[in-house]
């Protein structure tokens, strides 16, 4: 599988609901200035990391993006009821004159269209402090790259509350991503910077860092975490 020319609807997942998602969605989101799109290598796959930005920098790089690819999403937002859920404590103290018995309804509409538009695009899960769980995310997204895919990530460790002029400390346990590549095609993995900027409505995509099978595994790890984090403050910058 080749990935898509830059601006190529097909790389979208063939549902015409998912379809009018996204047109919607460009509306809503504007129409983002996608830059540095000359530092993709589109011949093979990669993981592009992306800076998580208010909550509609998920949704818009997933509109906007010029690769086809899986994105990483929670497990909980793939399921209608755990979704739910997770919507109703993000909510808890917010719309309070509804009541919880409104609010719950209204909430469980809506996480039906979230969950069904998320899973049009056949993410891989993510499970939160679940070791056994956290190893078949990353068979998944060998399975997937090695298929052809690119892989969106948002690295950042979870807050309260994103910023789109700022970023968090990231995660690393990404970036065992490209041991397990490597050992299964002999490959070396590249990892794209991506940061995300509301204000001025764009992405900037960075050179990438790619996997150093000569350095020790965790030190490999958070070396590419490291360099990432540095590459998008610069892009933020630029």
């Amino acid at each position: 599988m080749s990935n898509d020319s830059p601006d190529s609807l097909h790389r979208l997942p063939n549902s015409r609901f998912t379809r009018l998602a996204v047109f919607l969605g460009r509306l809503l989101f504007w129409r983002r200035k996608v830059y540095g799109k000359e530092n993709i290598d589109f011949s093979k796959p990669g993981v592009f990391t992306c800076n998580h930005g208010r909550t509609s920098g998920p949704a818009s790089a997933v509109i906007h993006l010029p690769v086809r690819f899986k994105p990483w999403i929670n497990a909980c937002m793939l399921d209608r009821e755990e979704a739910t859920a997770t919507m109703m404590r993000t909510f808890r103290d917010k719309f309070t004159f509804l009541g919880n018995g409104i609010k719950r309804r209204l909430l469980y509409a809506a996480s039906g269209v979230v969950c069904h538009f998320l899973n049009s695009f056949e993410p891989i899960p993510v499970f939160k402090g679940k070791s056994k769980e956290s190893l078949e995310t990353i068979r998944q997204s060998v399975d997937a790259l090695v298929q052809g895919y690119n892989l969106l990530i948002f690295p950042e460790k979870p807050g309260d509350r994103y910023d789109e002029h700022s970023y968090k400390e990231f995660n690393t346990g990404f970036a065992a991503l490209g041991k397990v590549y490597f050992e299964r095609t002999g490959e070396r993995l590249d990892f794209y910077p991506i940061w995300s900027d509301g204000k001025s409505h764009s992405f900037r995509i960075g050179k990438p860092v790619s996997f150093d099978p000569a350095n020790e595994d965790r030190a490999e790890k958070v070396r590419i975490s490291s360099e990432l984090k540095e590459r998008m403050i610069a892009l933020k910058d630029s």
